[in-house]
């Protein structure tokens, strides 16, 4: 169950994403970076969905759905605080 709620917080938005933008040629872009975080708050969303989804099914499930979920969130504030770092060194807005 943890990894399914892995897997879906590494969702379809998140992953195709990334996977272009690191592929164009063209190097990732401040904006590129911007729109990886957005795809990935739509994921997060999802996530959030399916823990709850999965509260209904089962208590069990649903816990381990939670804490997936909220383990992502840790690592999310420090990738969050890490690429903000980044950003300034180019001059760029931070991810808000």
């Amino acid at each position: 169950m943890l990894l399914m709620a892995v897997a879906a917080l590494a969702g379809c938005q998140t992953s195709s994403y990334v996977s272009s933008a690191a592929t164009d040629g063209d190097g990732v872009t401040c904006g590129e970076i911007y729109q990886a975080f957005s795809a990935y708050q739509q994921d997060r969303q999802s996530a959030g969905a399916w823990a709850q989804l999965g509260q209904l099914i089962s208590p069990t499930a649903g816990n381990y759905a939670d804490m997936g979920v909220q383990t992502a969130a840790r690592y999310y504030d420090q990738i969050k605080a890490t690429t903000n770092v980044a950003l300034a060194v180019r001059g760029c807005q931070p991810v808000q």
